[in-house]
């Protein structure tokens, strides 16, 4: 079986990239191989809308109008982002990107599960960082983060503060 048709497959696929962040909302904080970006994050139709214009993108009977705090993982050396956490106030969920193939898969956070959004995502970026960016075909970063670690829990300090303040 196809994974991606099972009902029990990690998230939806979009052949689109996701919604690029606003550079002037975003806080960057630097955590060795990695950069961690905290941002301020609103998502509307209006913002869909204008973000994918002209693509041939799957309407959705929900209406958008949430927001929240974001925390975008960046290569420090390819300044290209691939995880983001989107801790919305009703649907927070993160994103794998997948830039070789222009696409990201959008995984729902089940808060009943995990508890808060915004602390179920600093426990994945403590945790289970290089996993997750192996997931999103990223091996070779997710070796540095490994060796990198200690430095990513440094950052995660100064992340927590941010996380608090853009919500």
């Amino acid at each position: 079986m196809d994974r991606e048709e099972s009902p029990y497959r990690r998230g939806n696929r979009y052949d689109v990239m996701p919604i690029p962040m606003i550079v002037e909302h975003c806080h960057p904080v630097e955590a060795g191989a990695v950069r961690l970006i905290v941002e301020s994050r609103a998502l509307t139709n209006a913002i869909l809308d204008e973000t994918y214009a002209g693509l041939d993108m799957p309407h959705s009977a929900v209406s958008f109008d949430d927001h929240g705090a974001s925390l975008h993982v960046v290569g420090a050396d390819d300044g290209l982002e691939h995880i983001r956490f989107d801790c919305f106030e009703h649907e927070p969920h993160y994103h794998y990107i997948e830039h070789n193939t222009g696409s990201n898969v959008v995984v729902r956070i089940d808060e009943v599960a995990v508890g808060d959004p915004v602390e179920f995502t600093l426990r994945c970026v403590s945790e289970r960082l290089p996993e997750m960016l192996e997931n999103a075909g990223q091996p070779d970063l997710a070796a540095k983060v490994r060796i990198d670690i200690p430095k990513v829990h440094e950052a995660l300090a100064v992340v927590t503060d941010l996380m608090a303040r853009a919500r």
